[in-house]
């Protein structure tokens, strides 16, 4: 699309403007995370909480901004039409991956002093040298294959973000080549191969072996699931929002992009509900001690609680909420079955990672706070740096024109 035809779509988006009131609830946040989260670090006692925490939190934020790099990657892949005009909002969280890196740090100095944090066993030596099983998996579970499997998934999903996110751009300005939407088509496949294998790997890393002793063959699908299911929550709560408040036009994102997005968070919340059912039925089926474990633990005493809630939350409130088709074009609905999944997200990684600490009851306090209003706070100042410079739809795609006239 040249520069002229490309201006005359900026009027469809409200141009890039600074959000006060974003920048304000990011400042706030963020200090109130900081504020909660040092005095838990310095504190001995408090030390082991605020590192499970803070990995429960990161990986929240990762599975939002990775899985909108999957929307984003997916949409290029099969040439989708409808989602041009709320694409943006994807890349827009997509292109905070260097962030999630950032973040990702101190989690990794987390992990490597166990003394302090607890939070890997497969990195003390003593646990090691007493078990069989973990010198088999020393190969593969030690600190420095960990460090470099972390690099190497950071750098694959950075490059891809700053390439799709990037050419996007520069097609709004007419500065991209003239064949700059075939190239992200083609570029979209290796990446869907390599998402795959690298968030199957992170899953595994980050979560999976804080019981290295446990196994699962779908805790990887497991994962994606729930990762789509959040960063289309996250995508739609952008949308409204956006829409709500006239960067995004009524008349241009419609109903119908609404709908579809509708369609597919019920779509994926649907899967996410048929995996968590298949991991539990194989694990109960088969009855080996090896793989019952990891479930007893979590349907004992008052985690028995957290898993009843787990399946309410995260399923049948959002599947009879998202039912029927006027819900899923209704943008209030939409917004608040988004906050409702997005918290039940943060319960299934709470569900995942927190009986490794709390092995007899879930417990949820201040020291559990910092972190995630500290990665919240982080995403809205980049969400808001990314408003103040970008126009909030892609302007200059190609598809756009059908994108627009897109109805169900």
């Amino acid at each position: 699309m040249n520069t002229e035809h490309a201006a005359s779509k900026a009027g469809l988006a409200g141009a890039p403007a600074p959000s006060p009131t974003l920048v304000r609830l990011a400042g706030i946040l963020t200090l109130l995370g900081i504020a909660l989260s040092v005095p838990a670090l310095l504190g001995e006692a408090d030390r082991t909480r605020f590192g499970f925490a803070y990995l429960w939190s990161f990986v929240g934020l990762w599975s939002v901004v990775l899985g909108s790099l999957f929307f984003v990657g997916l949409q290029h892949l099969t040439g989708s039409i409808w989602s041009v005009v709320i694409r943006r909002t994807a890349e827009m969280l997509a292109g905070s991956m260097w962030l999630v890196a950032l973040l990702f740090l101190p989690l990794l100095l987390f992990g490597i002093f166990f003394d302090q944090f607890h939070l890997f066993p497969w990195v003390d030596e003593s646990n090691v040298a007493g078990s069989h099983l973990l010198q088999e998996k020393q190969p593969y579970l030690n600190a420095t294959f960990f460090t470099v499997r972390a690099a190497v998934f950071f750098a694959a999903w950075i490059a891809f973000a700053a390439y799709f996110v990037r050419t996007s751009l520069e097609m709004d300005h007419g500065r991209a080549p003239a064949d700059a939407g075939g190239a992200l088509r083609r570029a979209a496949g290796p990446f869907t191969l390599i998402f795959a294998l690298t968030a199957t790997f992170a899953g595994i890393d980050w979560i999976m072996s804080l019981d290295p002793y446990w196994f699962s063959t779908i805790f990887g699908v497991y994962i994606f699931s729930g990762m789509v299911v959040a960063s289309l929550a996250a995508i739609t709560i952008a949308v409204v929002c956006l829409r709500e408040s006239g960067r995004l036009r009524r008349d241009v994102v419609t109903d119908d992009h609404l709908y579809s997005l509708g369609v597919l968070m019920f779509v994926f919340v649907c899967f996410w509900a048929y995996i968590a059912f298949s991991q539990y039925m194989l694990i109960w089926y088969a009855n080996m001690p090896e793989e019952t474990a990891y479930l007893h633990n979590r349907l004992q005493g008052n985690w028995l609680a957290v898993s009843i809630a787990l399946a309410l939350v995260r399923f049948v409130v959002p599947f009879f909420a998202l039912l029927s088709r006027r819900a899923k074009m209704n943008p209030r609905i939409l917004f608040w079955v988004s906050i409702w999944l997005l918290a039940g997200q943060l319960l299934d990684l709470y569900w995942l990672i927190m009986p490794e600490l709390h092995d007899h009851h879930p417990v949820l306090g201040w020291q559990e706070l910092g972190p995630p209003l500290l990665m919240t706070g982080a995403l809205l100042w980049y969400v808001s740096r990314f408003l103040a410079r970008h126009a909030p739809m892609a302007i200059g795609d190609p598809l756009l024109d059908q994108s627009l006239s897109f109805r169900l």
